[in-house]
């Protein structure tokens, strides 16, 4: 491996915490510094150092694999110095070790799974803001496609809701996949976020088509999610939405989340 090489998995690689992370980046960036053509080569010359470790070893260090000692991070950055320059090196070495003391000793091994189903959700949700912004082209064809479902409209403007209804639709088949597949948090997760962004409408018409799905328990976490975090004034809106839509138990429940 030579100086090239030792950052590319960490560059790659986001399932560490930010606090490794940071670390790793530091190391990398030192590491350069010795202007060695490979590992072996800089593993000899901080063994001239004061710090005596397989090339290996000092590997997962610079990856952020493992947690080095702060001896090593002492030798590194006095190598490092004496080859380029305080100046250039860019750090002192009071900010290193505090950059060390701040990292996570160890790797969770649940946390890289969960950082990424976060990061797929929020690709997802990403996904249906896109949606959601590109639907003015596409109006014509979302009024085509709201003919043919049975969503009971309220006595307001069709082209509204169908512009609406084609995020909504989106958003409860993903939130039902995710909850049959029995991923529970990750529809959680994904209800939480779409209510901080979906309209009034987005939102009333998501609870009408989760419980034509006959997904009530989404239904009701998402009115329980939306009534207790969303400002009065979108409550009152999606509520009085779902009684023109016929779903005057939602629209109380909602209600009762507000004010709960």
């Amino acid at each position: 491996m030579n100086a090239s090489q030792v950052g590319t998995k960490l560059r790659s690689d986001e399932d560490l915490p930010p606090g490794r992370r940071r670390l790793a980046h530091v190391l990398v960036a030192l590491y350069g510094h010795l202007n060695e053509p490979t590992l072996e080569r800089a593993a000899q010359h901080l063994e001239k150092c004061g710090y005596k470790k397989d090339p290996s070893e000092i590997s997962r260090y610079l990856n952020g694999r493992r947690l080095p000692p702060a001896h090593f991070v002492r030798v590194l950055h006095e190598a490092a110095v004496e080859q380029a320059g305080t100046n250039a090196v860019g750090v002192t070495m009071d900010q290193l070790l505090s950059v060390h003391a701040s990292a996570e000793p160890t790797l969770c091994r649940s946390c890289p799974k969960l950082r990424r189903r976060n990061r797929s959700l929020r690709g997802e949700l990403k996904g249906l803001l896109d949606a959601k912004a590109g639907l003015e082209t596409a109006l014509a064809d979302a009024e085509e496609r709201l003919a043919h479902l049975p969503v009971p409209l309220p006595n307001g403007d069709r082209q509204v809701w169908a512009k609406e209804v084609t995020a909504a639709r989106q958003v409860a088949k993903r939130a039902e996949e995710l909850h049959v597949q029995g991923e529970h948090e990750g529809a959680l997760a994904l209800l939480r976020e779409t209510s901080e962004v979906l309209t009034p409408i987005e939102s009333a018409a998501t609870l009408v088509l989760l419980h034509q799905r006959e997904q009530s328990q989404l239904a009701e976490t998402l009115i329980q999610i939306y009534g207790r975090d969303q400002p009065r004034k979108a409550v009152m809106r999606v509520a009085l939405e779902l009684h023109d839509c016929g779903m005057t138990d939602a629209a109380g429940a909602i209600l009762r989340a507000a004010v709960g």
